[in-house]
């Protein structure tokens, strides 16, 4: 009886052992594959633009500064003690406002010392006058000739000619501003002895900014006065600038350069001139349209073995295939193409860096 349920038992568990389980099976070495997702099953995903024939922007880059057109450096015409500086840097001041004023006490002195001169000399000229057969005070009482002798020998041209300078000396003692503008380099300290030609301050007119650069002559040539310019401060380099070319030097230096100079829209001025300086450094960007082109964007072009291609998506065979292509122009976004494309072509412009001719893709839009 024994030996029955012992057969019994062995049985039992060689059934168990050779029964499958759920997780488990011959064929895969014991674990069932994951499903495959929709990218492993249809291909690469990927993102089309289609090729369009259309104006193209060429942009043509440089760097440049800022600069006003109207500046000047305000000097002292005459000599004497700064009494009063108004002038403060970053200050505006209108045409005609008092930037500095002199110490006019001892000019004042010798205004009053020329006048008793003159006094004198009138009195000279008198009693010469009558000297020579004329009237007292009638300048005509004698003829021209005799009356210029008398001028010359009273003193009386000499006095005056002195009265008209110390009055013009007198017009300087207030430096004032000759235009509207901003006050910069500040140079003197009140109560400072000043000589004639002492720069006190300079003025700068905002409304007058230009960007001053330079381009290589090929590229210049296709530069023309009032053409549109962007220009982008360094410091600010999220802000833009309208401007238009106002001067273009007709100089090629000796490093193959040309000067040109772009006027910033007066609305820009007004609208950024706390922030726009004298020497600022700019970049420039000149823009301009060339008619006809077949254009894709930049990041449609790829390289393969050394040349570039563009991946176009067959909706037939719903494939990415591989062509050569020919560049014409470039810009920060999009390049024109001469050869290789036809417009209507669904050039694929995301996924294409690891495709291959051929390769099985997915459009993403209609995933």
């Amino acid at each position: 009886m024994i030996k029955k349920w012992f057969v019994l038992l062995s049985v039992g568990h060689i059934l168990c052992q050779c029964a499958p389980s759920s997780g488990n099976s011959p064929e895969t070495g014991g674990t069932m594959p994951a499903s495959p997702n929709r990218e492993q099953l249809a291909g690469a995903v990927v993102r089309t633009e289609p090729v369009v024939r259309k104006d193209f922007v060429v942009q043509v880059f440089s760097s440049g500064t800022l600069t006003a057109t109207r500046q000047a450096d305000i000097q002292a015409q005459v000599s004497g003690s700064l009494q009063e500086l108004f002038a403060r840097e970053g200050q505006r001041f209108k045409k005609g406002a008092a930037l500095a004023v002199l110490d006019s006490t001892a000019l004042m002195l010798e205004l009053e010392k020329a006048n008793l001169q003159l006094k004198e000399a009138i009195y000279n000229k008198d009693d010469q006058l009558v000297m020579q057969g004329g009237t007292w005070g009638v300048d005509t009482s004698v003829n021209a000739e005799t009356f210029d002798n008398i001028l010359i020998r009273s003193g009386l041209s000499n006095a005056r000619h002195t009265i008209k300078k110390l009055k013009y000396e007198w017009s300087q003692m207030v430096i004032s501003a000759p235009f509207d503008g901003i006050v910069a380099d500040v140079a003197v300290k009140p109560f400072e002895q000043l000589t004639g030609q002492t720069t006190i301050c300079r003025l700068i007119d905002p409304e007058s900014f230009v960007a001053a650069f330079q381009l290589l002559e090929k590229d210049a040539m296709d530069i023309s006065i009032g053409q549109q310019v962007s220009l982008s401060p360094v410091a600010r380099p999220g802000l833009r600038l309208k401007a238009q070319v106002s001067r273009i030097n007709p100089v090629v230096s000796s490093s193959g350069l040309i000067r040109i100079q772009a006027k910033i829209s007066a609305q820009d001025i007004q609208t950024h001139s706390d922030i726009l300086w004298e020497g600022m450094k700019v970049n420039v960007v000149i823009e301009k349209r060339i008619s006809g082109q077949l254009v894709v964007p930049k990041s449609a072009v790829v390289v393969r073995s050394g040349r570039e291609v563009v991946f176009v998506y067959d909706q037939t065979e719903k494939r990415a295939k591989w062509k050569y292509v020919s560049l014409a122009y470039e810009n920060e976004s999009e390049v024109a193409i001469t050869e290789g494309l036809q417009p209507g072509e669904l050039a694929i412009t995301e996924g294409n860096l690891n495709l291959d001719h051929d390769t099985e893709v997915v459009l993403a839009d209609i995933e």
